[in-house]
Parts: structure tokens; C-alpha cells; sequence
């Protein structure tokens, strides 16, 4: 999950939670990034790389290995490409079954969206072309569609 605040006080919030193991990236900006990861003692997880837009695992549960990649991505239309780039580059020869979770500040259509302008199609290909080129497809969601909402200039998102 998006953090937003310092790792002290995301430990001090989440200690009442009693996990076992916490991995914390702290906030790259003020009130913007961070993440958290926690896990009990049951799953083995081995960070394989963390950086500010995702932390990237091998998970061990129940006699089964796969790899998981916990993603918040780049808030800045321009750094998304990178972040994408980074994870395909990291997965790139992995053997094993891989899913990617989080908020990727990016969506693969319109109908994941309500309010404002539509965005041209156009906008979409980047994202897209990530999906397709690691083989990913999305699972779409469960419960709530909507998971943020705001202003944009005039519109509200």
C-alpha cells in the first residue's frame, strides 16, 4: 500500500496490527509515495528489489513458489515509463507464476474511469504495451470500482 508518511510513523500505525515481518519504503515526496508490505510468519517472502515505485518478491506459501510485485507508480505521467521498464527488465526471465498488485497510477481504458474528459485512446498504448510485453492481464477488481477520487482543474475524478 501507499504509505504517504514517514517510516516511523507507519511503524508506530501498523504495529497493532501484528504481522511478523513489515519492509517499508519510505515517501519520495511530501505526502506523496511510500510503501508498505507486511506478512505473517507463514509466508517466506525475499525481497528481491525495492525501489520507490514497487517492491519486488519471491514468495514461498504452502510448497508452491511464485514471484509478486507490489506496485505504486509513478504520480507523473512522465515517470511511468521508467517504472514499467525497471519491472519488465527485473521479470524479464522469470520461469515462475507472477502477479503484480497496486495502484500503477495508470489505467488500460476508459471505462476504468468517471468524470472528467475522456482520455484519447492514444493514452492508453504505453500501459497497454507493458501488459502485453510481460504477459500480463488484468484480473480487473472486486468490491468498490472506485478506489480514488479528486479534483482536476475543474473537474471532479
Amino acid at each position: 500500500m501507499e504509505t504517504k508518511n514517514g517510516n516511523e510513523f507507519v511503524l508506530k500505525e501498523l504495529n497493532c496490527l501484528n504481522y511478523d515481518h513489515i519492509a517499508l519504503v519510505p515517501p519520495y515526496a511530501q505526502g506523496g509515495g511510500g510503501l508498505a508490505l507486511l506478512w505473517k510468519k507463514e509466508v517466506e517472502i525475499s525481497i528481491l528489489h525495492q525501489s520507490d515505485h514497487f517492491i519486488d518478491t519471491e514468495i514461498k506459501f504452502k510448497g508452491e513458489k511464485f514471484n509478486a510485485t507490489f506496485v505504486y507508480g509513478a504520480p507523473e505521467k512522465e515517470g511511468r515509463a521508467e517504472v514499467w521498464r525497471t519491472i519488465k527488465d527485473r521479470a524479464e526471465n522469470r520461469e515462475t507464476p507472477w502477479f503484480l498488485t497496486g495502484d500503477f497510477n495508470e489505467i488500460v481504458d476508459n471505462s476504468e474511469k468517471h468524470g472528467g474528459p475522456a482520455r484519447a485512446e492514444s493514452s492508453f498504448v504505453d500501459f497497454r504495451s507493458f501488459m502485453s510485453e510481460c504477459d500480463l492481464f488484468d484480473l480487473r477488481y472486486s468490491g468498490n470500482f472506485l478506489s480514488w477520487r479528486g479534483q482536476r482543474r475543474n473537474h471532479l475524478v
